[in-house]
C-alpha cells in the first residue's frame, strides 16, 4: 500500500481502511478537504494533517502513537459524579453542577466536561432548535458528490400498488439503479445501495428522508426501554463505508427526487403498459436496461465539475450491507435471531462454541453468516422454522401412524 513499510504490531481495523480510502481519493482529486472532512467526521486541519502523514509514511501514518496506551487525561471519578448526580444534583444547571461538586464534594470538573457526561443522559435542559432562512439549494458539483434514495408506491402494473426503489444524482439529474418490490424496507435499500456501489463506487453522501429503515425517529417516552434507539442497520452500514448521511425534514426539502418520482409515475406507467410488463421482476429489468437510459439520454444534465466524486469501493460489501446481530452462543451450539434457529457446525479449529459472543450476519440473499472474533467465519445451517399450525399437523399424523400401527 503505497510503498509504505508496516510497523511491526500495528493492527488496522476497519476505520483505518475508511480513512485510508478517503485521503487516497483526497490525494486523487476525487473529494475536497471538506467533502473528506464530512466523510470522516473531521475538520479540515485534520484532513490537511492526515494527507500529509499518508505522503510521508503510507498508511502507518493514520496510526496514532498513543494507540494501546491508557490515556492520561480520563478522569477517575466520571461514575461517582454520574452516581452523585443522580441522587443529589439532579435539578442542577451545568455552571451550578460545577461549583457545588467542588465545594462540596472537593471534585473538579469543568462545565463542559458535565455537559458532555451528563446531556446524553437526560440531564441539563432541552436543546432549543434555532429557526433559520431558507433557500434555494444549488446542485452538487461533480457526479457521485450527493445521491437521492427514496420509495415510491403507486399502482405501477396492474390495480395492485408496489413500491419503487430508486436512486438518483443530484450533479446529473440521473437515475442510477431502481428496484420494484412490494414495500419500501431495507433490504431494498442495501440492494439498490449494492448495486450502486458495485457499478459506480462510492458516494460522497445520501440525501434521505428519515423513514425509519434510515434513521431512528422516535426519542423519549415510555418506548424507549422497549426498542433500541440507536443507530439503525443503514447508519451503521454507511458509517463503515464513510458515506455521510444528510436526512431532510420535510419533502420539500428533496424536492428533485420527488420530482423524479412524479415523473417516472407519469411515464413509466405507460411504457410498463405498453411493452405489457405486470410483474415486478420484469418492471426492474425494463426499468434499469431500458427507462433509466433513455430518460438520463433526454432529461440528463452535465455536472459543473466534469471531474467525478466516486471512490474505490470495497470487496467486503455482503458483509457490511445486511442485518448484523451480537448474540451468546447456547449450550447445544444453536443462537437465535428474530425467531430464526441457526445451528453452528463443528469446525477442526474449536470443539463448540457454546457461551461464545458471535456476530451474526443476514445477507440481502437470506443466507445466515456467523463470525467469531477469534476464529473467523463459523460454518453454520438454519434450522427451518416450523409454524404452529405445521408442528399441530405433525403431531395428528404421528398419532394417526401410531394408532395404526397398534391395529395392525
Amino acid at each position: 500500500m503505497g510503498g509504505a513499510s508496516v510497523k511491526k504490531g500495528v493492527v488496522f481495523t476497519m476505520e483505518d481502511a475508511k480513512r485510508y480510502g478517503v485521503i487516497e481519493a483526497l490525494r486523487e482529486g476525487k473529494m475536497s478537504n471538506g467533502e473528506a472532512a464530512a466523510a470522516l467526521s473531521l475538520s479540515k486541519r485534520q484532513i490537511q494533517r492526515m494527507k500529509k502523514k499518508v505522503a510521508q509514511s503510507g498508511p502507518c501514518g493514520l496510526i496514532h502513537g498513543n494507540r494501546g496506551r491508557p490515556s492520561s487525561r480520563v478522569l477517575p471519578w466520571k461514575d461517582h459524579v454520574i452516581s452523585l448526580v443522580k441522587e443529589k444534583y439532579s435539578d442542577f444547571n451545568f455552571s451550578h453542577l460545577s461549583e457545588t461538586l467542588e465545594e462540596e464534594e472537593h471534585l473538579l470538573v469543568s462545565r463542559e466536561t458535565l455537559r458532555l457526561w451528563l446531556r446524553p443522559l437526560g440531564y441539563g435542559g432541552k436543546i432549543r432548535k434555532q429557526p433559520h432562512h431558507r433557500k434555494r439549494r444549488r446542485r452538487s458539483e461533480r457526479e457521485g458528490h450527493m445521491l437521492f434514495l427514496d420509495g415510491s408506491p403507486h399502482r405501477w402494473f396492474g390495480e395492485e400498488r408496489c413500491t419503487m426503489l430508486l436512486a438518483t444524482d443530484d450533479a446529473t439529474g440521473k437515475p442510477l439503479y431502481g428496484l420494484f418490490q412490494k414495500e419500501e424496507d431495507l433490504k431494498g435499500c442495501f440492494l439498490v445501495a449494492g448495486a450502486i456501489f458495485v457499478r459506480y463506487g462510492l458516494p460522497v453522501c445520501f440525501y434521505l428522508d428519515r423513514a425509519s429503515q434510515f434513521t431512528t425517529t422516535r426519542h423519549g417516552g415510555l418506548h424507549v426501554s422497549q426498542i433500541d434507539t440507536g443507530s439503525t442497520q443503514f447508519e451503521r452500514a454507511m458509517g463503515e463505508l464513510g458515506v455521510r448521511l444528510i436526512f431532510a425534514d420535510s419533502p420539500q426539502a428533496r424536492g428533485r427526487g420527488e420530482r423524479i418520482n412524479q415523473t417516472f409515475q407519469d411515464r413509466l406507467v405507460s411504457e410498463l403498459r405498453l411493452h405489457r410488463v405486470i410483474d415486478a421482476k420484469h418492471a426492474t429489468r425494463y426499468l434499469n436496461e431500458i427507462f433509466i437510459p433513455k430518460f438520463s439520454k433526454r432529461f440528463g444534465v452535465e455536472p459543473g465539475d466534469t471531474t467525478p466524486a466516486w471512490r474505490q469501493t470495497i470487496t467486503e460489501l455482503p458483509n457490511i450491507l445486511c442485518t448484523r446481530y451480537q448474540r451468546k452462543v447456547s449450550n447445544d451450539n444453536t443462537i437465535s435471531v428474530k425467531g430464526q434457529i441457526i445451528q453452528l457446525l463443528p469446525t477442526k479449529t474449536r470443539r463448540h462454541f457454546v457461551k461464545a459472543s458471535v456476530t451474526v450476519n443476514h445477507w440481502t440473499d437470506d443466507s445466515w453468516h456467523v463470525f467469531h472474533e477469534t476464529y473467523g467465519e463459523i460454518p453454520c445451517e438454519p434450522i427451518p422454522v416450523v409454524s404452529p399450525a405445521g408442528a399441530l399437523h405433525r403431531l395428528r399424523a404421528g398419532r394417526r401412524e401410531s394408532l395404526s400401527f397398534g391395529m395392525t
